[in-house]
Order: structure tokens, then C-alpha cells, then sequence
């Protein structure tokens, strides 16, 4: 399966903004009960350290991701995932994982990125996407009801 992940202009906002709220919805379980209400969506199109991925599959949607560069555990990082999401109908097919070491790759240093601790896919999926991409020096802290994967990317 071919993925892309594309850095999504201002125009495809909408588009990103639709695939939120899905995600927001799915998220119900583990505490996510505003999916309607997101504030920090229209800063990917305004702080200079935020990017808009749409994540593209045999050239259709197939999900989005949002990257930063604030850390969540405290301590110093070169990149974030905020927020990451692969439509039902492209899980289990790699598209997932090709996604998540393209963004990886991206950008070599620090990456952190959270779950909450009782989602059972999130805690099977990001530990081993982050090593198939290359990840070094895995780390896990939990704080609250989150656990935090940080890692190294090599140059």
C-alpha cells in the first residue's frame, strides 16, 4: 500500500478538522467527551512549530497527524505527536505504521507522544512503530491515566 503524508495546507483545514472529530469521538472512552471542541487546531496554521499532516493512502484520506514540538513529559524535545489518527478502514494494513516512521523521519532528535494507558491498540501500536522506524533509546513515563513514549530518531 502506498502512503504519503503530505503537510496539509490552510484549505484542506476543514478536511483535517472533519477527521478530528472522529478521532475526538473514538476517544470518548478514555476521558475525550468534547469533540466538537479541539482549540488548538487553527494554531497548525499559525505557530511557526506546528504542522498539519493529512496522511494518504492509494491517494485517498486515509487520516491525519498533528506534530509539535512541546513536550509532555518536561523534559526537552525536537518534535511531538499531538495528535494521530488512521481511518477504521486503513487499520491493520500498514498504513498506520508507514505514516507514523514517515513523521518520524522526518526529523532526527527527541520525539515524544501520549496515550492513555487503558487503550489497549495505542499501547500495542506506538512502541513498535517507533522501533520498525528506527527509534532509539525508548522511554516510557506515566503521568496520570498517560503513558509517554519518548524516544531518539538517528540523523
Amino acid at each position: 500500500m502506498e502512503v504519503k503524508l503530505r503537510l496539509a495546507p490552510l484549505e484542506e483545514k476543514r478536511e483535517i478538522a472533519a477527521l478530528l472529530r472522529r478521532y475526538l469521538v473514538e476517544l470518548g472512552p478514555w476521558g475525550y467527551d468534547e469533540p466538537d471542541n479541539y482549540p488548538f487546531l487553527d494554531s497548525y496554521w499559525r505557530e511557526a512549530r506546528r504542522f498539519p499532516y493529512l496522511i494518504e493512502a492509494e491517494g485517498r484520506a486515509a487520516g491525519f497527524t498533528l506534530v509539535n514540538a512541546i513536550s509532555i513529559s518536561g523534559y526537552p524535545v525536537d518534535a511531538s505527536i499531538a495528535e494521530f489518527y488512521v481511518l477504521p478502514a486503513f487499520r491493520r494494513t500498514g498504513c498506520g505504521a508507514a505514516a507514523a516512521a514517515q513523521t518520524f523521519r522526518m526529523r532526527a532528535g527527541w520525539w515524544e507522544l501520549s496515550y492513555h494507558r487503558d487503550n489497549a491498540a495505542a499501547r500495542a501500536f506506538w512502541p513498535k512503530a517507533a522501533a520498525r522506524a528506527g527509534a532509539k533509546r525508548m522511554q516510557f513515563f506515566d503521568i496520570g491515566e498517560s503513558r509517554i513514549l519518548r524516544f531518539r530518531m538517528p540523523r
